[in-house]
């Protein structure tokens, strides 16, 4: 399942984490009826509920957005705010397909995001973050769908938010399910 609040837009980063962290705690009671939970961290930082193992979630927020996802199996999830992009950044983490892909799109900001949102999101569900090489896995959208070569096991889901908000997801099981909360 992926939840997701709306957030006053004036909100600073750190009220933005608080927000998301309330969202989950929202989200595990309304999906599991659990009301305490203990968060641990991974070897790179990927937080976890050791209580409940099989439980595997993951936040993200951004201007005006957060969002949880809940899986039993991994998941990564991502959103960002569509804005001007910086070209340089694409240069140095964009296989040369997706550089193409945001040159020959009629709106360049959001293609942009698309691939940069299922690239986090990608290293999310993997647990490695932003700490693995994101120019090495390029991404396509085949039939409209997201697909990554180099995880063709993972499924990967992308929504466009009231046309502002691009939000990705990277999952071992099918069910993405949005509800706002």
């Amino acid at each position: 399942m992926i939840f997701y609040r709306l957030l006053d837009e004036a909100l600073t980063r750190n009220a933005q984490h608080d927000e998301a962290y309330s969202l989950l705690a929202r989200a595990l009671k309304a999906s599991y009826g659990i009301e305490s939970f203990t968060l641990e961290k991974g070897a790179h930082g990927k937080p976890y509920l050791s209580e409940y193992p099989n439980i595997h979630f993951n936040i993200s927020h951004c201007k005006g957005l957060a969002i949880c996802g809940i899986s039993e199996g991994n998941i990564g999830v991502d959103a960002e705010l569509i804005r001007p992009y910086s070209g340089r950044a694409a240069g140095k983490i964009f296989s040369e397909q997706e550089l193409d892909y945001v040159g020959k799109s009629s709106c360049p900001d959001e293609a942009f995001f698309r691939i940069w949102t299922l690239k986090e999101a990608l290293g999310k569900n993997i647990g490695t973050g932003l700490t693995f090489d994101m120019a090495k896995y390029s991404f396509t959208f085949e039939g409209g769908q997201p697909l990554c070569k180099g995880y063709p096991e993972k499924i990967f889901t992308q929504k466009i938010l009231q046309k502002k908000w691009v939000v990705s997801i990277c999952a071992d099981d099918t069910e993405n399910i949005f509800e706002e909360y």
